[in-house]
Parts: structure tokens; C-alpha cells; sequence
């Protein structure tokens, strides 16, 4: 299969089946990873290289940006702790103060 691609540091920026501009030329298998995660490869002497380090430091950032809560788990977890707040306000309201 022919691809055509940009190269952005080295790297390869996604590929197509249609020249564009000044984008490279290569020819692939159709079961060619490049096709599936063109991302991860530099083209060096006309060849496709495999960044492994490259991939391994995208799926530990991918991982830690996962580990990040988002607002609405932000906001749940606020709800919750101003519930249990009220709650123990109400409590200490109906013993008298104590």
C-alpha cells in the first residue's frame, strides 16, 4: 500500500492515501503498524523505525492524564463533602451545641 505523510521532529504526524504539499512517500504492508499508530515511528533512511521509548513515555502520560479527575468527579466529591458537613452541623444542632 502507498502512504504519503509529514514528518513533525523526525516523527510521523499521521499518514494518507492522497499526496499533499510536500509530504513523503513510502510503501507499506497493509498489516504495516504505521498504518494503525503512525505516531510512534521515525522515517530514517527511508525506512520506518518504531520509537518504543517514544511510545512507552505517551502511554505513561495517556495514563496519568486518566488519573486525573475531571470536573464533574471534582464537583461530586465537593457535593459530598459539604453534605457530610451539613450533616454533622445538624447533628451538633439538635444535641444543643455540645
Amino acid at each position: 500500500m502507498k502512504i504519503y505523510f509529514n514528518l513533525v521532529d523526525g516523527r510521523l504526524d499521521g499518514w494518507s492515501s492522497t499526496k499533499r504539499g510536500n509530504s513523503f512517500e513510502a510503501e507499506v504492508p497493509d498489516d504495516h503498524e504505521v498504518l494503525s499508530n503512525p505516531y510512534i515511528f521515525k522515517f530514517e533512511n527511508d525506512e520506518f523505525i518504531k520509537d518504543t521509548e517514544y511510545q512507552n513515555q505517551l502511554i505513561a502520560e495517556a495514563e496519568k492524564e486518566s488519573n486525573v479527575p475531571n470536573q464533574e468527579e471534582i464537583n461530586a466529591v465537593a457535593i459530598l463533602e459539604l453534605a457530610e458537613i451539613i450533616s454533622q452541623m445538624a447533628t451538633i444542632s439538635m444535641k444543643g451545641g455540645e
